[in-house]
């Protein structure tokens, strides 16, 4: 006896899950210290929604921390920003989107 053919396609698709918003608070680690993220499912989205998340793949990768100290500046003035500081806006204005100086500096 021939067992019949298996059938070439499922019988039809999978139910999708229910995506549900998380209900509470998720906690990340930024270099500036803990940031609690709460989710707004009716809010608009952002372009930056998930940048303390990409803060915390820097600090806890050790990506940031080497390129701040292998940044070569010196800035020798009173009113002269930190040097993490210039890095960091760089960075900043990079995933912003930004492309050129002018843009930056808005």
């Amino acid at each position: 006896m021939v067992p019949p053919p298996r059938p070439a396609h499922p019988a039809g698709e999978q139910p999708l899950a229910i995506l549900n918003p998380l209900a509470e608070a998720v906690e990340v680690e930024t270099c500036a210290g803990k940031v609690h993220i709460e989710w707004a499912p009716d809010a608009a989205v952002t372009p930056l929604g998930q940048l303390p998340f990409f803060i915390q793949f820097l600090k806890l990768g050790g990506g940031f921390d080497p390129w701040v100290e292998a940044c070569p500046l010196a800035c020798r003035s009173d009113n002269a920003p930190e040097t993490v500081d210039v890095p960091g806006y760089l960075l900043l204005s990079i995933l912003s989107g930004y492309r050129r100086h002018a843009h930056i500096t808005t």
